[in-house]
C-alpha cells in the first residue's frame, strides 16, 4: 500500500537529515546537502498525507490500521528539532536533541512496523473477502462450504452476512 511507501519515505528522509549531522556540527541551511534533505523530507511528507488520506477514504473500518497512522503522526510530530535548526542554522546545537532524536527514529520505526503489519493483515482480510465474493457469484457454494473460507464466514457481522446471503439467492448473473 502506498501508506507503507510513504512511511518508508518519510523515515528514510529522516535518516539523512541525521546523517547530516553526524560530524556534530550543524551545516549552514544553504549546504547543497541540507537543501536537497529537507526538499526531500517535504516532498516524502506531502506523499505520506495524499497516501493517509486515501486510505482514510478507501478502508475507514480499519481503527487498528487508524491508530497505526496515528501513531507515525504522533512520532512524526516529535520531530520538532528541525523547526529550531531551520531559526539558528549554523549556530543549532545538535548535541543537546541528539538522545531524544535516536528515541523518535525507534519510535518511528516501530509505528512503521506497526503500519506494515495491519496493511498485511487488512490484505488478507480483503484477498478473503473477494474469494468470497467470487464464490458467490459463481454459485460454488460447495466450494465455500468445503474451504478455509468457510471457518471465516462466522466472523461476518450480522449486515455482512445479509449482504452475501442476498448476492447468492440472486444468482451468478448479478453485477
Amino acid at each position: 500500500m502506498a501508506s507503507v511507501t510513504a512511511s518508508t519515505r518519510v523515515l528514510g528522509a529522516h535518516e539523512r537529515l541525521y546523517d547530516i549531522f553526524q560530524p556534530g556540527i550543524a551545516p549552514p541551511l544553504t549546504d547543497d546537502r541540507v537543501i536537497r534533505v529537507l526538499t526531500e523530507r517535504s516532498e516524502a511528507f506531502l506523499e505520506w498525507r495524499i497516501a493517509r488520506a486515501r486510505l482514510e477514504i478507501v478502508v475507514s473500518d480499519d481503527n487498528l490500521l487508524k491508530d497505526a497512522m496515528d501513531g507515525f503522526n504522533k512520532t512524526y510530530a516529535k520531530d520538532s528539532w528541525i523547526s529550531s535548526y531551520l531559526k539558528e542554522g549554523e549556530h543549532f546545537h545538535f548535541a543537546a536533541i541528539v538522545d531524544n532524536e535516536e528515541a523518535t527514529w525507534k519510535e518511528m520505526r516501530t509505528a512503521r512496523h506497526d503500519i506494515i503489519t495491519r496493511c498485511q493483515v487488512r490484505s488478507r482480510q480483503d484477498a478473503l473477502w473477494r474469494e468470497r465474493i467470487r464464490l458467490a457469484l459463481s454459485n460454488r457454494l460447495d466450494v465455500l462450504c468445503r474451504s478455509s473460507l468457510f471457518a471465516s464466514w462466522a466472523a461476518l457481522s450480522l449486515k455482512e452476512s445479509l449482504w452475501v446471503q442476498k448476492v447468492i439467492a440472486a444468482g451468478p448473473d448479478v453485477g
